[in-house]
């Protein structure tokens, strides 16, 4: 036993925690991980500390046979993240007024148990511990929203709005929300709570106001940087009211709000990405380098390449039980299979082998999912591909970025008018969406012949280093007569593939899974010009 203090916990005393812990709704466990937790203390008061292998808790915990190897199957180390950050939650729900703390160090599987004494504020309150800043995402903490309706029984509509703020929050998993009333010690006093939670570790707090008279509601919000106190975005939203769309209107409201402040290329992350890209690589953080991932998709340079491939080699080293992570590594090494860059030659197992890893680790992370569907995309499984594409978007069907992603493979997969529409509600609802978005609304004109519409995308296809964005181009023109036009793309394309005409059907199909489109793709190259190999 281990002690951060000079005086060590009794056994008693490290059981009667046990049993706090397992005994608390905020131990959010499986009965599998419970077990798992009274393993490893038990044997470590057992004095059996050095036996608390992956091996050993595979056979007693999870009942595993005897031939169990756990460099094989990572059963264990999953499971032993799911404990450790049960055991985070449950301690900033409790904090640290817990007499005792029980850890479980990334590296082993043998508890650690620490005596703790209460955290005081500047104000003299005791606190929980300190929410530290996750390296897998800020957090965020919705304050009580002003009630400025004049009508005192309006207040569960107040209410009612920032709860479904706050569950909004939730669906983005880089996102952690800091659950106001769970925490002891909470006031429902703004004024007195924005500092409270900012001694708690909030990284971004929201607050708001509405009002509401008998036709329309008005709903005021705030982000705002908890260290400084600085309003860096704030929005009014006015809806006519009906006693009908009550919910609706808040639904639709929260929804608009989180996916502007929280999605992966939202005002949080561009804010924080804008810190991330001023440090090396070697210094980022899991974070970070997810930051540098989301960087990556929405400027495509091979130096935003570079930065983001490399930062996420590192984080998975530092943090192998990071699905997110792992899927952002494995969409990487699969577009160098896709664009057939260098270093592309046996990239295809190393995107099964992240993607599989991901989803295990984080089965309901939806942008794991939807990469993980993605590598049966690369693969030409077309039956995985859509049977793991349907649980990506039931994980969540209101997520605008994501849900584009997924419109964007449905509609190269064939399935045109389902992916467009839920591209065009992506595009809709977000006013900076991937510029890759549009090489599949381009495709979409294109393959109904509607050649000028067809261009008219291919402009907003502005992804520079990407051969396609010259093809896409090119081939509507040809289409359309412009021979000369299609020619300056021709020097593009060229300059950025000068194989293209050898490898044409290759690199096209790798992409776009319809024969008929593939051929109908090289006719508008063919009839602008260039001479392609088949």
């Amino acid at each position: 036993m281990t002690s951060d203090n000079t005086i060590s916990p009794s056994v008693e005393a490290i059981r009667e925690q046990l049993n706090r812990i397992l005994n608390s709704p905020e131990f959010e466990a499986t009965d599998k991980i419970r077990n798992f937790l009274r393993f490893v203390v038990e044997e470590t008061l057992a004095g059996r500390a050095g036996e608390l292998k992956a091996y050993t808790i595979a056979i007693n915990v999870y009942g595993q046979e005897s031939d169990f190897d756990a460099s094989i199957d990572p059963l264990v180390r999953i499971q032993a993240g799911k404990l450790r950050r049960a055991l985070e939650r449950y301690y900033l729900l409790k904090g640290e007024q817990e007499p005792l703390r029980i850890d479980i160090p990334k590296g082993t599987y043998v508890p650690v148990f620490i005596l703790q004494k209460p955290v005081t504020s500047p104000r003299g309150k005791n606190l929980p511990g300190p929410l530290t800043t996750s390296q897998w995402g800020p957090s965020i903490a919705v304050l009580p929203f002003t009630n400025l309706t004049g009508d005192p029984e309006k207040e569960y509509f107040v209410a009612g709005f920032a709860e479904e703020l706050s569950i909004e929050l939730t669906r983005y998993e880089d996102i952690r929300v800091i659950g106001c009333r769970l925490v002891p010690g909470f006031n429902e006093d703004v004024s007195d709570s924005k500092q409270f939670l900012q001694d708690l570790g909030a990284n971004f707090l929201i607050e708001g106001s509405v009002r509401m008279d008998d036709r329309q509601v008005k709903i005021s919000i705030k982000l705002i940087e908890a260290n400084t106190g600085e309003h860096f975005w704030g929005e009014h939203y006015q809806r006519d009211l009906t006693a009908a769309n009550l919910i609706t209107i808040q639904e639709e409201i929260a929804r608009e709000t989180v996916t502007c402040i929280a999605s992966e290329y939202g005002i949080i992350p561009q804010r924080l990405s804008q810190e991330s890209r001023k440090r090396n690589p070697a210094d980022l953080n899991t974070y970070d380098a997810i930051l540098r991932f989301y960087y990556h998709q929405t400027h495509h340079t091979p130096e935003t390449f570079s930065t983001a491939f490399q930062a996420l080699e590192q984080a998975i080293v530092k943090d192998p039980e990071c699905g997110i992570a792992k899927a952002m590594l494995a969409s990487m090494y699969g577009s160098l299979y896709e664009l057939d860059l260098p270093r592309s030659g046996d990239t295809l197992e190393r995107v099964v082998a992240l993607a599989k890893e991901a989803v295990t680790l984080d089965p309901n992370n939806q942008l794991v999912r939807i990469i993980y569907a993605w590598t049966y995309f690369v693969l030409n499984e077309k039956n995985l591909f859509f049977s793991e594409i349907k649980k990506a978007l039931e994980l969540n069907p209101n997520s605008p970025l994501r849900i584009g992603a997924i419109g964007f493979f449905l509609c190269l997969y064939g399935e045109w008018e389902r992916g467009i529409d839920l591209l065009n509600k992506a595009i809709n609802q977000n006013t900076h969406v991937p510029a890759w978005y549009y090489g599949a609304t381009t495709l979409y004109f294109y393959r109904l012949n509607d050649y000028e519409e067809a261009y008219k995308e291919a402009l907003k296809y502005d992804v520079l280093g990407f051969f396609w964005e010259p093809l896409l181009r090119a081939a509507a023109l040809g289409q359309l007569g412009r021979e000369s036009d299609a020619q300056q793309q021709f020097l593009r394309l060229k300059a950025l593939r000068p194989d293209f005409e050898k490898k044409a059907r290759e690199l096209i199909s790798r992409y776009v899974k319809e024969e008929e489109l593939v051929n109908h793709i090289l006719e508008g190259l063919n009839k602008a010009g260039l001479e392609l190999s088949d």
